[in-house]
This record gives structure tokens, sequence and C-alpha cells, in this order.
């Protein structure tokens, strides 16, 4: 809702809300905890396919301690965004996990994290993407945006200012 612009609202907010669409949100990383700017997943956007790949480099690199990821459909995920070659920063994605029989997408590893203390009720789990691509429009752009002629633009020029933004 704050991230994203009205075509993502009127797209996915209903639903969402009326718990027909589950959603995670996927930031922090096994091996950044919550360290978001050192995130290793990446997001890099094709000119040729006007999509965008995510992608979970190493081992480690996997998004960690997701609530809801063992029933989620859909995944708002946190990712360093390159463009033409430049890292632009971290973004958020919207990511399909899922299809309409509850089957993981091809490329899309999920674990469960196992038993905590406390709250063992909420799924918590491991998100792994490898090699998803995802069509351009799912860049959450309320403050970065990728243009119909596949360059970056943000209204916020400063890449600190603009990372401290995305977050608050």
């Amino acid at each position: 809702q704050k991230l994203g612009t009205k075509k993502h609202h009127d797209r996915y907010l209903y639903n969402a809300g009326k718990t027909k669409l589950l959603g995670c949100f996927a930031m922090t990383e096994t091996g950044h905890g919550s360290n978001v700017r050192g995130i290793r997943t990446t997001a890099t956007y094709d000119p040729a396919t006007d999509s965008i790949i995510i992608h979970t480099p190493g081992k480690n690199d996997n998004k960690e301690y997701i609530g809801n990821a063992l029933h989620s459909k859909i995944a708002t995920v946190f990712a360093q965004l390159i463009v033409n070659g430049k890292n632009e920063g971290v973004h958020a994605i919207l990511v399909p996990l899922r299809n309409e029989k509850h089957e993981l997408l091809k490329g899309i590893t999920i674990e469960d994290n196992g038993y905590k203390l406390g709250l063992n009720g909420v799924d918590n789990g491991k998100i792994w993407f490898n090699t998803i691509n995802v069509p351009r429009e799912n860049l959450l752009d309320k403050y970065g945006e990728i243009t119909s002629d596949g360059q970056y633009f943000s209204s916020i020029k400063n890449p600190n200012k603009r990372f401290f933004t995305m977050l608050g």
C-alpha cells in the first residue's frame, strides 16, 4: 500500500484485504539479517523481455524468517534493483510464489523455519528465488520506477534519501 501506486492498489489491495490473496513481506536475509542495505537478492531489469529477474545468488542470501511464507501466493520482495548494469539500490517487487492450485512456481523454493519458542502458529519460512521473471509493472514504484523505454527514474535523486524514504 505504501510503496505501490494506483495500478498496484487497484490490482491487489481489495483481494489482499479480503484474504483472497495471501502475501508475505520478504525483506530480511539469512546472511544479512536486518541489514537491508546489504541484502544480496537481485532484481535485474531485462529490456529484451521488459521484465525483472529476481534471483537469490547464494545459499545464505535467501529471505529468512518470513511470516506466512508457507501459505502466501505472492511476496513483496526487497532486492537490489539493477537497471542497465547500474545498482539503483533496494526496491520492492511483487513476486508470485504459487499458482491457483497452491503449487510453488518453478524457481521458487520455500522451507519452514521449524519449531520456535512462542507463536508456533505463524508459518515462518525461508525463500529462495532462482531467476524468476516478473513483469516490469510488479516493481512497487512510488519512489523509483523503470520507464517504458527501460530507464530508471526517481524524483528522489539522492540514493540515501530514497532508501530511507522507502524504508519509512
